[in-house]
């Protein structure tokens, strides 16, 4: 993945991890390597994962509010109910994610990324935290 925007001189490798239920509240994971982790129930509020690799990984009920998630990849993670409120997502992927029960209330998502989230046929439900409704939240129109 290279460095990301030179925030360090060596990746976050994370592969693998049972980080579950973990508080890393207002960490820096730019440039992290998250595939086949647990994060399942993690808090990362106002956490940066600026060119974050978290791929088949298990992030179900992690809380990402106020975090910045850009130019990342969930390419195969699971985010069941997670919540991405007043998050910065732009060039993030959710393809092949399940993000179904998933909030991105106020979240910046590009036009370009919305609407290849909308196309997401795990979009659909809603939060049980927040009780937010997943395709609206994203403004998806159909």
């Amino acid at each position: 993945m290279g460095q990301a925007n030179a925030a360090r001189d060596s990746l976050y490798d994370l592969r693998m991890c049972d980080l579950s239920g973990k508080d890393a509240t207002g960490y820096d994971l730019s440039g992290v390597i998250m595939t086949d982790t647990d994060v399942s129930k993690a808090k990362f509020v106002e956490a940066q994962f600026s060119k974050g690799y978290l791929r088949n990984s298990n992030f179900e009920g992690a809380d990402f509010t106020n975090s910045v998630v850009d130019r990342a990849s969930f390419k195969g993670s699971t985010l069941v109910g997670a919540i991405f409120e007043n998050s910065v997502l732009t060039g993030t992927s959710f393809e092949g994610a399940n993000v179904e029960n998933v909030d991105f209330t106020g979240a910046a998502i590009g036009d370009f990324d919305a609407r290849a989230l909308c196309k997401n046929p795990t979009l659909k439900g809603e939060n049980p935290k927040t009780g937010a409704d997943t395709r609206m939240s994203v403004g998806c129109r159909d």
